[in-house]
């Protein structure tokens, strides 16, 4: 997942571990609503390329 406003990328591997850290700490289920943790702008979904 990537956050256009902030230029970050979330490794799809780690997305449901951040997303149950961020509620046990912060009780923020923005992962889960497809929206950036820190700027609360829409997750775009990168696809790798078959080459």
């Amino acid at each position: 997942m990537y956050c256009p406003r902030c230029d970050r990328t979330i490794k799809e591997e780690r997305l449901e571990e951040l997303d149950n850290e961020l509620k046990k700490k912060f009780n923020k289920d923005s992962i889960e609503r497809g929206k950036c943790p820190v700027c609360d702008a829409p997750l775009v979904r990168l696809k790798k390329e078959a080459r």
